[in-house]
């Protein structure tokens, strides 16, 4: 059975919703990327992350998000030539989504930006089937090294 999902900003002013939502719709994985992790601290957002420096993302089709408010506070970066582009919520600096190009077609979406947070997104997508990029060297951030 599927559901939609809705998702928000963490001031609210950009909604959006994730139309047939269920766990055989989408993958969730924790990420564990040295750019995730970058991402969040770029946008002062480390509490996106979990105690290993993981980002929880759920990849749903294109397709299936469509944005119902503030479309005019999306913002993108890259944070590398080559590296994802990830989009946020200038006014309030949340992650809703990041995407790679047409030729590879998903969008990943940290479970914070769904209303109800990672308890909603357990219950309408499962729990994270996977790790991704879980390298030891990525779990400790380059940013949070002693020298």
């Amino acid at each position: 059975m599927s559901t939609p999902a809705e998702l928000r900003c963490r001031c609210g002013q950009v909604r959006g919703i994730v139309a047939d939502a269920s766990p055989d719709a989408v993958n969730r994985v924790v990420c564990f990327c040295e750019d995730c992790q970058a991402f969040a601290h770029q946008l002062d957002r480390a509490d996106l992350l979990d105690a290993k420096g993981g980002s929880d993302i759920v990849q749903v089709a294109p397709a299936s998000l469509t944005f119902v408010q503030g479309q005019h506070h999306i913002s993108g970066l890259r944070l590398t030539p080559k590296g994802l582009f990830r989009w946020y919520a200038s006014c309030c600096k949340t992650p809703v989504g990041n995407t790679v190009s047409p030729a590879i077609p998903f969008v990943g979406i940290v479970v914070q930006a769904f209303d109800g947070g990672r308890q909603r997104a357990d219950a309408v997508f499962g729990k994270p089937i996977g790790a991704i990029f879980a390298k030891i060297r990525s779990a400790i951030r380059p940013w949070a090294r002693k020298e």
